[in-house]
């Protein structure tokens, strides 16, 4: 009788989640975390690295809207799509957690450099770090929690090109993701010793994700 009973009971609605992948990779970056996160209902932001981050900026706030309209959702992202997605959200009022794995916030000293070989790269060119794209997100004010995990690499992990010097996860640097705009609020910044896209496939990831944004 009391099993009859629990079924009954209302169950909470499922959480709506956007993810958003880094350059070069697609929506599969995400199928390892999927199959271990409790059931949820999905956004995938899909964009390609040579369009101007104000197109794709547009894109994900049009795509929200048609997907969860006013209802709360929260955003898992990586790398570039971090800075992709928060420039986005930061127009909704319905943003409950942004999730941000390596999250290059300064911008990255080797895409400065590789921008003057590779001119036409609207990648490399967003990510110099006083490019307008990036001193923009030192306009964000945000009252959705933002969850910062910083990826410091593991043995062997580190990329002398990625770092020029400095710590890196074999893709960026440890400071530049620790560089988060002193505007930002409602932040929390969570230290992992994986690489740049180990994160993805990590169970402590798991761990962090049903927490902060499951309350699990």
């Amino acid at each position: 009788m009391i099993w009859n009973l629990c079924s009954r009971m209302p169950q909470p609605p499922n959480k709506n989640i956007v993810y958003i992948h880094g350059s070069g990779a697609s929506t599969l970056s995400f199928n390892f975390l999927q199959i271990f996160l409790p059931e949820h209902n999905v956004l995938y932001i899909e964009y390609d690295t040579q369009e101007l981050p104000e197109t794709v900026i547009t894109r994900i706030k049009m795509q929200i809207l048609d997907e969860f309209g006013h209802d709360p959702f929260s955003v898992i992202a990586h790398s570039y799509g971090c800075l992709l997605g928060l420039k986005a959200v930061q127009a909704f009022a319905n943003c409950d957690v942004f999730l941000a794995m390596s999250a290059p916030w300064g911008g990255s000293r080797t895409a400065k450099w590789l921008s003057y070989a590779f001119r036409h790269s609207k990648l490399f060119t967003a990510l110099n770090p006083k490019s307008a794209f990036i001193t923009a997100l030192q306009t964000v004010n945000n009252d959705f929690k933002i969850i910062n995990i910083v990826t410091t690499g593991t043995r062997g992990a580190g990329n002398a090109l990625a770092g020029m010097g400095e710590s890196n996860d074999g893709t960026l640097t440890v400071r530049t993701q620790k560089s988060v705009p002193n505007n930002f609020n409602n932040l929390k910044q969570i230290e992992t010793g994986t690489s740049h896209n180990e994160v993805l496939v990590n169970f402590e990831t798991v761990e962090i994700i049903k927490r902060e944004i499951f309350c699990e």
